[in-house]
């Protein structure tokens, strides 16, 4: 799998000034080490422990010291759980000073102390949430629930998948490979909108140099090349697939990684209709499966806002699971809540149905039927200047066999799909990973200016 770009998560605990230092302290040490057991993979802590007295934030003198570690740290997204009550004015300021994705949550308080007073925790971050709308900054928040807890478990996990999309957005570069093919109007861009209003580079890598940089390829590092199409042979039937074709398809995906490697690149848009049939053999199927499978989302046919859907879709899986990019192609005959995801064979063979024994065409197109499980299907479009960010959960289940690669996918209304769809507006093209994460990329486009969410379903406001 590709290498994600690692999350950094600022930790800033939250006491009132007045409440019980030694209190607030034991709820500090009890947040850092329960997220020391829960944070993700890929995630790094940054803690105030060396700019604040007790690794504490409780008054406005505090906040310069900790937003100058935070930026030297370079902090993704921050993290402010409430050790008592805490102190709402530093955590707006706070929150206005970072201006990156912001996580409030506090520990579930103990029985009523009758001889004293209690922590007031929720109390708390009630007012704190209050406070950061005042200063106009989006959060994110977590239910006030046991610290050892689901919810929080969840709700951190969920947060920091939410941050890894937002910073995926922020910096993203895509690989135009070839041009877009005549017949597919549908999926155009705005390389200028693109990039004034988001930030998302094209990156274009026209048809001579793509063939060349394969040929040289070929032609320098043979062995390297039959190291990877041997590889390939050994999860994958190819014995309708010519020598020559599978070392082309070796060469080209080694090519293409080389270029994403060295410029820095997030996802691919591949025009795969004409160029590689006429120079290569083949149509580059399976070179978008073998790339997905590294963790490099990969869209068919120079469909670049369906390589950006990939890009955010991943970063949601905290790039834990491989993408597949798919058409929206046809409505089961008999199960009217069931459609067919498929395309002509660019799903990563890792997907690949238990029961299903993985093959190939002469052209590099996989034949295989996709696992049964919870999908996720995302699009990023546009129309107009208006860009919205669709998401849907169903579920892959078994169906009816078909060429290509295919997976059948259960809704709860697909009558209602599709009218989202054909209205929303988006395309037959879309983006899909297995597990549930619409809710994390309808909260990350609080974050996200300019992309209006575009939830299939209603998704709860809370995390976890």
């Amino acid at each position: 799998m590709k290498m994600q770009k690692k999350l950094v998560v600022g930790v800033v605990p939250i006491k009132r000034t007045f409440t019980d230092m030694v209190s607030a302290v034991e709820q500090k040490e009890l947040i850092l080490n329960r997220l020391n057991d829960i944070t993700p993979a890929g995630v790094e802590l940054v803690n105030i422990e060396d700019v604040a007295e007790n690794g504490i934030l409780r008054e406005y003198s505090q906040l310069a010291a900790v937003e100058e570690k935070l930026k030297a740290h370079k902090v993704d997204a921050l993290f402010m759980p409430h050790c008592d009550f805490g102190c709402e004015e530093v955590v707006g300021r706070l929150g206005s000073m970072m201006k990156v994705p912001v996580l409030v949550w506090g520990n579930r308080d103990p029985l009523p102390n009758p001889n004293g007073r209690d922590r007031d925790t929720q109390c708390g971050t009630l007012a704190s949430t209050k406070c950061l709308q005042r200063y106009g900054v989006p959060f994110s928040y977590i239910i006030n629930s046991d610290v050892d807890g689901d919810k929080l478990e969840k709700g951190f996990a969920d947060f920091c998948a939410v941050a890894n999309v937002v910073k995926a957005y922020t910096r993203m570069r895509i690989l135009l490979l070839g041009n877009r093919a005549q017949p597919f109007f549908s999926v155009i861009a705005n390389e200028d909108e693109l990039l004034s209003r988001f930030n998302i580079e094209i990156y274009p890598w026209g048809s001579t140099a793509v063939i060349a940089a394969v040929k040289k390829v070929l032609a320098e590092r043979i062995d390297e090349v039959k190291a990877v199409a041997a590889e390939y042979a050994a999860k994958v039937d190819v014995s309708l697939m010519s020598e020559e074709h599978q070392l082309n398809q070796a060469a080209l995906r080694i090519a293409i990684q080389e270029m994403v490697e060295k410029n820095d690149i997030d996802g691919v848009a591949m025009e795969c209709w004409s160029m590689l049939p006429a120079q290569l053999g083949i149509a580059g199927c399976q070179v978008i499966g073998m790339l997905s499978d590294m963790g490099i989302p990969t869209a068919c046919e120079a469909d670049v806002l369906g390589a950006i859907s990939g890009v955010l879709l991943s970063a949601a899986a905290l790039g834990r699971q491989p993408l597949f990019f798919s058409d929206i192609t046809v409505r089961h005959a008999e199960e009217d809540n069931t459609e067919l995801l498929w395309h002509c064979g660019p799903y990563p063979v890792s997907l690949a149905h238990p029961n299903a024994k993985p093959g190939i065409s002469d052209r590099g197109q996989g034949a295989f039927e996709m696992k049964n499980g919870d999908i996720t299907i995302c699009r990023f479009d546009m129309l107009n200047g208006q860009y919205t960010l669709f998401s849907g959960e169903g579920e892959g289940v078994d169906g009816p066999a078909k060429n290509g690669t295919y997976v059948w996918f259960k809704v709860d209304n697909w009558e209602e799909w599709e009218e989202k769809i054909v209205f929303g507006p988006y395309i037959h093209h879309v983006a899909g990973a297995y597990g549930n994460y619409s809710q994390i990329l309808t909260e990350a486009c609080k974050y996200m200016n300019g992309v209006t969410p575009d939830p299939m379903r209603p998704v709860k406001k809370v995390l976890g």
